[in-house]
């Protein structure tokens, strides 16, 4: 009769997890090292893109490093470290800005050379003169103060 073992369990969960954990580890390695050698290619995509969001983000840094000089150093050390991470992060917001600019730019031109239709609303009353249902309040019975003898 096979029954449940909590110690061979135990282990195969175990090896499943650092098994896990280091396929984990090569597959982050592997594209740490891609956004590596891609990162060059990215700092001048998004500088041509967008060219304020890498302006932006240094602005960031600097005002970092006058506000608190421990965080700032920490964040220019993380940023160097990071820096493939951090080229591939600049180079998707520079295209996000980009559109988002240019939704701005045809929203503005399509707000600004078309009437938008409406419908007049017409009110009987005016507003001040809002009448409500008079309020029934209901009091509730008082208690009779158990304590007053004490003081």
């Amino acid at each position: 009769m096979k029954g449940f073992s909590v110690k061979s369990n135990g282990i195969f969960g175990f090896v499943f997890l650092v098994l896990l954990l280091v396929g984990l580890f090569f597959i982050a390695r592997g594209i740490f090292t891609l956004l590596s050698w891609a990162a060059p290619v990215l700092i001048v995509g998004a500088l041509i893109i967008n060219y304020r969001t890498v302006v932006n983000y240094l602005k960031f840094m600097l005002s970092l490093l006058k506000r608190n000089v421990l965080t700032g150093i920490i964040a220019i050390i993380l940023s160097v470290v990071g820096f493939p991470v951090l080229a591939g992060v600049l180079f998707g917001k520079s295209i996000f800005d980009r559109k988002v600019r240019k939704l701005k730019e045809t929203h503005q031109q399509h707000r600004q050379g078309e009437f938008v239709e409406y419908e007049e609303v017409i009110r009987n009353k005016p507003r001040d003169e809002f009448e409500l249902p008079p309020l029934e309040k209901e009091i509730p019975p008082k208690e009779e103060n158990k304590y007053k003898d004490f003081f």
